[in-house]
């Protein structure tokens, strides 16, 4: 009898719990985490070599960081996939926390999506670089392999958000309070460089690429496009966060990203341009020392932040519905990026960058493109919230 318990005893001993899909959910999404600033950072100093220097051959520094972002990003999932799946196999109990494909994988939704990320974006690279064969240097961020690429990283950042979510859900089901708490950090963390990276896409409209010639005059699209872009991380911050003032928290780690890039990609740029003997395109002098992909970002994004957590605190106060709440949430998206696009642009216009500014001179045609960020942060907001309620639904 003591050596049939013995033996039924030691499979137990092996099977692990969702208190162990917490903790390899939490180091998955940690190491995804850092291996994407990796690709942000490069990223960011390669869209400022194109715009100053143009492109010269495929293995950059900068490009070496974006490819190392995808390949280790990838190996990184496949690893979690294959250990969860493992995992599952010796206890059925975890398959009701995780996710089947292909009928004999499990997994959290947010792992095959960074999966999923990583593949659009190693395709993308090498179609990027013959799109630059065939058709020369093109600094456009919104070239067509840049998007793919971009789209990439992002579907691979809300993977990485989606396995942290999923972390503190499991963790605070099974009462574990410092599981929580580092899974909703690492989030935060995700949500601004989820803002930042939505923020650079947003940086072409203030050249012509982001202005329709209409028969009144130019009407530009930046203000909408980045009320559009900026209003989603924030909505999607305060529904997804548990914490007090999560949108203006979420523009905090973004301006703290918004420094670490201007004091990293400078001297990158002076180092690689000696290093490589190359010379600056005659676009550089009037770019000057801006960074190029900062020109779309801005600090006065807090001024949203704070707009968005002060209406969600009154709501909270006057207990009011979930749809009053979202109502106010927006109303205060749209009302913030309309004063954060207006100040943005008048500072661009009136420095360095009025070359990549609005046009001269005030009109009925630049009201409407200033008046444009209400529509942009109605649908940014709205956006965000819905992105935020789908998946605070999904457990796995």
């Amino acid at each position: 009898m003591a050596t049939s318990t013995h033996s039924f005893s030691l499979p137990l001993r092996g099977m692990k719990s969702i208190r162990d899909i917490v903790l390899l959910r939490l180091t998955t999404g940690y190491i995804l985490l850092i291996v994407s600033l990796i690709g942000f950072f490069g990223g960011d100093w390669d869209i400022q070599w194109h715009a100053v220097v143009g492109r010269d051959r495929t293995f950059t520094p900068p490009h070496i960081m974006i490819l190392a972002a995808i390949g280790l990003g990838g190996l990184v999932a496949l690893g979690s996939i294959l250990i969860e799946t493992s995992w599952a196999r010796h206890n059925r109990e975890l398959e009701q926390v995780s996710i089947d494909f292909l009928g004999f994988l499990q997994s959290s939704l947010g792992t095959y999506m960074v999966g999923f990320g990583a593949v659009t974006s190693a395709v993308a690279f090498p179609l990027d670089t013959y799109w630059h064969s065939l058709y020369g240097i093109d600094v456009s961020l919104w070239a067509p392999f840049h998007i793919m690429l971009s789209a990439g990283g992002l579907i691979t950042l809300f993977g990485i958000l989606y396995i942290l979510l999923s972390a503190a859900h499991l963790a605070e089901s099974q009462q574990q309070r410092w599981s929580s708490i580092l899974a909703y950090s690492g989030l935060l963390l995700g949500l601004g460089e989820l803002l930042s990276k939505l923020c650079t896409l947003a940086f072409p409209a203030l050249s012509g690429q982001g202005t329709l010639h209409l028969a009144g005059g130019a009407l530009m699209l930046f203000p909408f496009i980045m009320s559009a872009l900026a209003a989603i991380a924030c909505a999607l911050a305060v529904r997804v966060l548990k914490w007090p003032g999560s949108a203006t928290l979420t523009v905090g780690v973004f301006l703290l990203l918004y420094l670490v890039v201007s004091t990293f990609v400078p001297p990158a740029m002076v180092a690689l341009v000696q290093a490589e003997h190359q010379q600056y395109l005659p676009r550089a002098a009037q770019i000057g020392s801006l960074i190029v992909p900062l020109l779309g970002q801005t600090p006065f994004l807090l001024l949203t932040g704070v707009a968005i957590d002060a209406a969600v605190w009154l709501a909270r106060g006057r207990k009011w519905s979930r749809a009053a709440t979202d109502r106010c949430i927006i109303a205060a998206a749209m009302l913030g990026m309309l004063v954060v696009t207006t100040i943005t642009l008048i500072t661009l216009s009136s420095g360095q960058a009025s070359t990549q500014g609005p046009g001269k001179g005030l009109g009925i045609m630049l009201l409407l493109s200033f008046l444009l960020a209400l529509p942009g942060g109605f649908i940014g907001s709205w956006l965000g919230l819905r992105i935020g309620t789908a998946i605070q639904k999904l457990q796995r």
